[in-house]
């Protein structure tokens, strides 16, 4: 894979107020942050389309969630609502989807949480229906989960359509990812994971997986690897003289081990230079380019955006 330029984006992280969101957006854009995104949970957190669409209002950077829950919602819906941003920002938005994997906000809003593969099975289909309502023409869908007759919605601005990420970690994910996707998002969540309780030991053990995933994308996509755009999200990252202790106190936290910690492409500790050496080095070893951070450590992630992008 020929090595691409860094993206670098910014998640939003709670419910900043309309001022405190706009001089987050300032000061993210001024160090070289492209793309503003927020995940999709069912709690009390802004929700995510709505606030897509006032970031793309306040800021010239592109919007993305990361990533919509399918399940939560009908792709139908989701076709028409991420047009409309895509033609009110000037093609500005990016799709990023996934299953949807925590099984308490299932149960809070009483949805079925369903096997894996049937959750796969149902995106894989969403995809295919979202691609066809953003086709501009009438659009019919016969499949196991979706079913629609001519239904029509608005034409996105971007030919031949906003940009899809498809996240995931599992080798039936990572493979449709390959088939479908143009960015395809490289999660530490083990497939069975449905409790958020244990998302750090996820992360911990990760770093083993890489290599492995990379070769369920390559198998599945074939010769259009190349153009595929690879993207982490850090889930944790601390800026550091001394990265011992703090990955000391991650492993006894995560029940792991400092070395495995270190090897996640999740986590980032070290000095400025140290980190801005290790993305560079994991954008050289594995094609990853676009690395996305949370809003809670733009002050420590700035210089090092800074620098990079």
């Amino acid at each position: 894979m020929g090595q691409r330029r860094f993206r670098f984006g910014i998640s939003f992280a709670g419910s900043p107020r309309r001022t405190e969101l706009k001089e987050l957006l300032a000061r993210a854009e001024d160090c070289g942050f492209s793309v503003a995104l927020t995940a999709d949970h069912l709690t009390e957190r802004h929700a995510v389309l709505p606030l897509l669409a006032v970031i793309a209002e306040m800021s010239s950077m592109r919007v993305s969630p990361m990533v919509l829950a399918n399940d939560y919602r009908h792709p139908v819906v989701t076709a028409r609502d991420t047009a409309t941003i895509d033609i009110l920002s000037g093609g500005r938005f990016e799709l990023g989807i996934g299953t949807g994997w925590i099984k308490d906000q299932y149960d809070a809003a009483g949805l079925s949480f369903d096997s894996p593969r049937v959750r796969v099975d149902r995106l894989e289909e969403a995809v295919a229906v979202i691609r066809g309502v953003w086709s501009g023409e009438p659009f019919t869908f016969e499949g196991d989960h979706y079913q629609v007759d001519r239904i029509r919605g608005p034409k996105p601005v971007q030919e031949p359509h906003p940009p899809i990420l498809i996240a995931g970690s599992g080798r039936r994910m990572m493979a449709l990812a390959g088939r479908e996707a143009d960015i395809v998002g490289i999660s530490p969540l083990r497939p069975s994971l449905v409790d958020v309780s244990e998302f750090g030991s996820s992360v911990a053990a990760s770093g083993d997986r890489i290599k492995t995933q990379l070769d369920w994308i390559r198998d599945a996509s074939g010769p259009r690897f190349d153009d595929l755009e690879l993207s982490v999200t850090i889930s944790h990252l601390k800026v550091t003289d001394d990265a011992d202790v703090e990955l000391g106190r991650l492993a006894s936290e995560w029940g792991s081990t400092p070395g495995d910690i270190a090897q996640s492409l999740h986590t980032l500790v070290g000095s400025r230079d140290q980190i801005g050496g290790v993305i560079e080095e994991r954008r050289e070893s594995f094609g990853i380019s676009y690395v996305i951070f949370s809003s809670l450590v733009l002050d420590d992630v700035s210089p090092i955006v800074a620098s990079l992008a």
